[in-house]
């Protein structure tokens, strides 16, 4: 009966996990074709603040990631790739991120975690995140996400790296969670078929 019972309950388990999966599922898919959210900045890192009215017009790459997440550094030759790539032909890359209490060791040229929380004030790790954005060879922006209202939960993240790509109008096109050649293909092509579309001529 033991046994039986803990076979249930790793049943039940699955299937709980599951219907979450489910119901992720659906949250990010009622994001396709809607407006995205307005999504606030605590701190801009590795360059200039971006306003609403900067990214008028634009395909905007979200890219939401951690500084100790192996998954999302695997995904940097692709964001370079189109940094370098689209920059020029209107493509808008973001990285959102948050505070991890994490500094630069000048030492190992590594992002460290602070033994303590709140160990590490907030301008040594913007300061870290310049740093490892200059190691990593990266051109776009790092936006600190605010505690108050995390822009992950307006656009549904569960797991990281997770990207979503607006279109010049400010529709949410695509939402892609992971790493891997599969996602980095779909993102691509449709930063492509995006950029391909005119910009909307402004009313006067």
């Amino acid at each position: 009966e033991k046994e039986v019972k803990t076979v249930l309950e790793q049943i039940e388990r699955g299937f709980s996990a599951f219907a979450r999966s489910i119901e992720h599922g659906h949250k990010i898919a009622a994001l396709i074709g809607k407006p995205a959210p307005a999504w606030a900045v605590e701190e801009w890192a590795n360059g200039s603040p971006l306003s609403a009215d900067d990214l008028k017009g634009k395909v905007v790459l979200l890219d939401f990631w951690a500084i100790w997440c192996g998954p999302c550094i695997a995904t940097f030759p692709h964001l370079r790739e189109w940094q370098e790539k689209y920059s020029e032909k209107g493509l808008v890359i973001v990285g959102m991120t948050r505070y991890y209490n994490y500094k630069w060791d000048e030492e190992s040229k590594k992002p460290v975690r602070g033994k303590e929380k709140d160990e590490v004030s907030h301008e040594e790790e913007q300061a870290m995140l310049k740093q490892f954005a200059e190691f990593h060879h990266l051109g776009h922006r790092f936006a600190i996400q605010t505690e108050e209202h995390s822009a992950a939960e307006d656009f549904v993240v569960n797991g990281i790296p997770h990207v979503v790509v607006i279109d010049r109008q400010g529709i949410v096109r695509m939402i892609r969670v992971g790493s891997g050649s599969k996602n980095a293909k779909a993102v691509h092509d449709m930063i492509e078929k995006l950029l391909a579309d005119k910009p909307v001529a402004a009313k006067n």
